[in-house]
């Protein structure tokens, strides 16, 4: 259609449509059926190991998807990523290009292209926060880390802007990088009033415990980065305090060659608590949001987080929070209004803040009626109009 903009939008992620996905992929998912609406032509670019589960149907929104086989070594992966990018851009004329940084899918486009790069979260951050070094990753995985720092160090420099999903991510980045382009602040956004719908319709996740007492819920890959090691023992003090407490982990497991497996994560704990916890794995689904609302607090325990998509989640249903300061969550949480917030790393501050909710229901359900009150401001329209305006301040208006 004449006059209209033409995006391309290249992800590793999208709910519904990838097996996994992450907050990128359910931030994604959002957003781009609502720059749709706005009158933008997207073309999704969705790179993928395994057959995607269905097409997207959202007006104006053409998805391609590109499968790389999961016997591609990801060294070889990631290099023909950024040139497939290069080549759909090739192809066709685009106003904006907007791209995570994740798996520095921009990297090689040529420098005319008006590139966003998203700052969502980078290889080099998640190791950064994990504490990892190169030298304990395992040999055969350095090389690939260090090609996907390469390009997503490449893609980021190389963008005509940068879109910060939070001013603690804007920090960072700019803290790590000598130059930079310039940088604007748009939140993450999510589905508002489908995940509070939701969350009293879906079912209850898989292996969800059937326990009288109150259940703790951790939101996360079960990662250092994420909190995993400060959430097992808070629990500890919790469940000496209220034996019937019991705690459910959602997420897949880490890495187990350089992150805590389930022997290790339970050696925080007594042995008689240790079967006080229920492991659901990855759970994609609406169960989620069900598992938020049945949950007596949802702990988000992050040693750093970029925004912290499944913490407004937890807002947006109304339900009990704990999560973590110093980084993405401060944008839009603020504690005894509507959370509790604690320093990272500090398993006694988590373990007090989950006994104050669970010991006084009334107050953490006035804590999750607050944290609904602005929720409103994440949904994806205002967000889609917020990151149009931002690229049009950092590009220049497209002209018709």
């Amino acid at each position: 259609m004449p006059g209209r903009e033409r995006w391309l939008v290249p992800v590793t992620e999208y709910a519904g449509v990838t097996a996994y996905t992450g907050g990128i992929g359910r931030h994604y998912a959002a957003l781009v059926p609502a720059l749709a609406r706005r009158g933008i032509d997207v073309d999704l670019l969705v790179f993928s190991d395994s057959a995607l589960i269905r097409e997207t149907d959202d007006p104006g929104v053409e998805l391609r998807g590109v499968r790389i086989g999961r016997r591609v070594p990801r060294i070889i992966a990631l290099p023909l990523m950024a040139l497939r990018v290069r080549r759909a851009f090739a192809a066709r004329t685009y106003d904006r290009v907007f791209a995570p940084e994740w798996s520095g899918l921009g990297a090689a486009l040529p420098s005319r292209a008006p590139l966003l790069t998203n700052l969502a979260t980078s290889m080099r951050l998640s190791n950064e926060v994990a504490h990892l070094r190169p030298r304990d990753l395992p040999a055969s995985t350095r090389l690939a880390v260090a090609v996907q720092n390469r390009l997503e160090d490449r893609q980021i420099r190389r963008s005509a802007g940068l879109i910060a999903i939070s001013q603690a991510m804007a920090r960072w980045t700019s803290g790590s990088f000598a130059t930079l382009p310039p940088v604007r602040v748009v939140w993450n956004c999510i589905e508002v009033t489908r995940v509070e719908s939701a969350s009293r319709s879906a079912d209850l996740p898989d292996r969800w415990p059937a326990s009288d007492g109150p259940i703790v819920l951790f939101l996360g890959r079960l990662e250092r980065r994420k909190g995993i090691v400060d959430a097992l023992k808070a629990f500890a003090i919790v469940s000496a305090q209220v034996p019937s407490a019991r705690l459910v982990l959602a997420g897949s497991s880490g890495d187990r060659r350089f992150e805590p497996d389930r022997e290790e994560l339970l050696g925080y704990l007594p042995a008689a608590s240790r079967d006080q916890v229920a492991w659901l794995g990855h759970v994609g689904g609406d169960e989620l949001y069900r598992a938020i609302r049945e949950a007596a607090v949802t702990i988000c325990p992050s040693l750093w987080e970029g925004f912290g998509n499944v913490a407004l989640e937890v807002r947006s249903i109304g339900a009990p929070l704990v999560c973590t300061t110093g980084s993405g969550f401060d944008d839009f949480c603020t504690s005894g209004v509507d959370c509790l917030m604690v320093p990272p790393a500090d398993a006694a501050g988590l373990a007090r803040a989950i006994s104050r909710i669970i010991g006084d229901p009334a107050f953490g359900a006035a804590l999750g009626l607050a944290g609904q009150a602005d929720v409103g401001r994440f949904a994806p329209d205002r967000i889609a109009a917020d990151l149009t305006h931002a690229a049009d301040e950092l590009l220049g208006p497209v002209r018709p």
